[in-house]
């Protein structure tokens, strides 16, 4: 998704909730490190095996995305191999979908919170099993703390912005293997740790630009 210039009513530059997270949280970047490690310990480049292991599941993200948006698919540039592992991942998503009684209410909103003066692009508000909720997929080889954090703050913007469409169905998550394409389905009613945090990271952020114009 290309960078989204947030602006608040007053027409000022505001970050967005990956940014925030991404500048001030650094939770996950040890396990980075060893994974870089142990596949230089091994003779292999981890660039290239990002790229190769990420193909499936960018595939099967892909063709969510597509289906949520209700736009035709163009799969001419990836390779075969991921293609067929990634259909099949998408054909269960289909079931998983209709099972639920999958209903897209809103996808990717660009939004401001005026009283905490952050951006965000949610992935999709959805009806699931009736109820309004936040509805998020991503590819990777877990579920982290950030993604948790993401999610509470875009509940907090969201119903900021709409309050007569409270997210009562809480969170739903598909984190989609990058290997093999195949997604497991997680949920939460409510996250208020990871709103907690946010404000932390909020806090940072703004700290953060003070201090490098006094420096």
């Amino acid at each position: 998704m290309p960078t989204i210039d947030y602006r608040n009513k007053a027409g000022e530059r505001i970050s967005g909730v990956t940014g925030i997270i991404g500048a001030n949280l650094g939770w996950n970047k040890e396990a980075l490190m060893y994974w870089a490690n142990q596949m230089g310990l091994q003779g292999k480049k981890h660039r290239d095996v990002s790229q190769k292991a990420a193909d499936s599941g960018t595939v099967a993200h892909y063709l969510i995305e597509c289906d949520i948006k209700a736009v035709a698919p163009d799969l001419s540039q990836y390779p075969t191999e991921a293609i067929s592992r990634a259909e099949t991942a998408y054909l269960n998503f289909l079931e998983w979908k209709d099972m639920v009684k999958f209903k897209s209410i809103a996808v990717e909103p660009h939004l401001v919170s005026e009283t905490y003066q952050f951006g965000m692009t949610p992935d999709c508000i959805a009806e699931i099993k009736g109820r309004l909720a936040l509805f998020d997929w991503k590819t990777g080889s877990g579920v982290y703390e950030d993604m948790l954090i993401q999610l509470a703050a875009y509940k907090v913007g969201w119903e900021e912005n709409n309050p007569d469409k409270l997210l009562e169905g809480g969170f739903h998550l598909l984190r989609i293997n990058k290997e093999d394409a195949a997604f497991s389905h997680h949920w939460w009613q409510a996250l208020p740790d990871g709103w907690a945090a946010f404000l932390h990271l909020l806090e940072l952020h703004k700290l953060h630009k003070r201090l490098k114009k006094a420096a």
